[in-house]
């Protein structure tokens, strides 16, 4: 694979030539790393891609090819998960808390059970305890270019993302201006409006429960909390005998402007944000600099039918309104089982013995994913007041997940989505 001119005259020729003072550990270092510039390569979303069988790297920025590196992964005994994952956590020094004080220099974490990227030894090969181990220039190199969210997905083999268009996609709209005020009601009386105790209820029907069940002990996705105040403030109350118009109570808030608010919070920090759909749960979540929305029940066609694992991310805005995205796509291939066989071992100093027999397992191959991108978006029907507001909070820089999987231990406080195939 070639990468494009630009990027390659950064990270094969001589401008990325840099200073190895960051060795004595001094915070000065720290902060130059960051200052430091980063060469050109084409600026847009970047992705990481780790295959296990090639044990290589590669590195795509704005959907175009950047770069590779060899790398280590982790050994059979304790590999290196397979998935969808982000960068959480990013330190120069570091040292390991559970290898005994290993430093891991440059270290990006891209889960909290510790597996993370970072500069290593022992380079193309199954080496680590199940990090990503890096050679000290590219290590340097990728810290610099990376931010938190930074998209990793893990393989056996190499994926290589493509460009896609499908009227499915979400585009992106500008929130309406506020509507103007209506005259106020006779008595002098305040405008009935929605109050916060009652949008944080209708918010609530966005995920009927108020605590989403997940699929392990990680910190579960909660719909907006309710207090015991806000329940009483939000119950209507008959009007005092003789007030008659005097006193008007506000009407409660309806689901589509509980979603049209969380849009124009989450617009307004004018950062991308994540959505993540999972058959199992058949729910839609959304997050944003690595903290929960809210989710949602959606209706999926032949629920049975399996999606594979797809990611789509939105990299740049096609025209002058700003409105439709170019998009890729890359599809996790689906993980045939495991197949076990019988093995007889001899006494390994040729004297005669008993011999001794274990079952080993056949390294997965790779099978094709269940269904294609188009046909699992084809498949996926959500509620009309959610698709708008995901379509006023969405911006270059945003992902779609669809799996067959729910949220699994790894996705919780401080993390993106992650969907751990094996």
């Amino acid at each position: 694979m070639t990468a494009s001119p630009a990027a390659a005259a950064y990270w094969y020729g001589g401008e990325h030539k840099h200073h190895t003072a960051h060795k004595n550990h001094e915070a000065k270092a720290a902060d130059s790393t960051d200052r430091e510039p980063v060469g050109r390569i084409q600026k847009g979303p970047l992705q990481i891609f780790i295959s296990i069988n090639q044990q290589k790297l590669h590195l795509y920025s704005d959907g175009a090819h950047v770069a590779d590196t060899s790398i280590a992964t982790g050994v059979p005994s304790l590999p290196t998960p397979l998935g969808v994952f982000s960068v959480i956590e990013k330190q120069v020094f570091h040292r390991s808390n559970i290898y005994n004080d290993a430093p891991m220099p440059y270290m990006q974490r891209i889960t909290w059970s510790g597996v993370a990227m970072h500069e290593g030894e022992s380079i193309g090969h199954r080496a680590s305890h199940g990090c990503i181990r890096m050679p000290h220039d590219f290590a340097v190199r990728l810290y610099r270019l990376t931010k938190l969210n930074t998209r990793v997905i893990i393989a056996n083999s190499e994926l290589k993302p493509s460009e896609f268009a499908d009227p499915h996609l979400f585009v992106h709209k500008q929130i309406p201006p506020p509507e103007v005020a209506a005259s106020p009601p006779p008595n002098g009386a305040e405008p009935a409006t929605a109050k916060p105790a009652d949008l944080a209820v209708h918010v609530s029907t966005l995920a009927p429960a108020p605590v989403v069940q997940l699929d392990g002990p990680s910190p579960p996705i909660a719909a907006p909390a309710i207090g015991a105040e806000q329940k009483i403030a939000a119950t209507p109350t008959p009007d005092p005998p003789g007030t008659g118009d005097a006193t008007m109570q506000a009407p409660p808030a309806r689901p589509e402007d509980a979603a049209k608010e969380l849009a124009r919070v989450a617009a307004a920090k004018k950062t991308p944000i994540s959505i993540f759909i999972s058959r199992k749960r058949q729910r839609l979540y959304i997050r944003q600099d690595l903290e929960p929305l809210f989710d949602t029940p959606i209706v999926i066609a032949q629920p049975e039918a399996p999606f594979g694992t797809h990611v789509f991310t939105a990299l740049e805005f096609t025209g002058a309104d700003r409105t439709t995205m170019r998009w890729n796509v890359v599809s996790l291939p689906g993980e045939a089982p495991k197949r076990a066989h019988y093995v007889e071992e001899r006494p390994r100093d040729g004297k005669h013995g008993r011999s001794r027999g274990r079952e080993i397992e056949d390294e997965t191959t790779a099978s094709p994913p269940p269904s294609s991108p188009a046909q699992v978006l084809a498949r996926i029907e959500i509620p009309p007041e959610v698709s708008e507001a995901i379509s006023q909070m969405i911006l270059p820089g945003s992902s779609l997940i669809v799996s067959d999987q729910g949220l699994g231990d790894e996705t919780g406080e401080g993390t993106d989505f992650i969907v751990v195939t094996r």
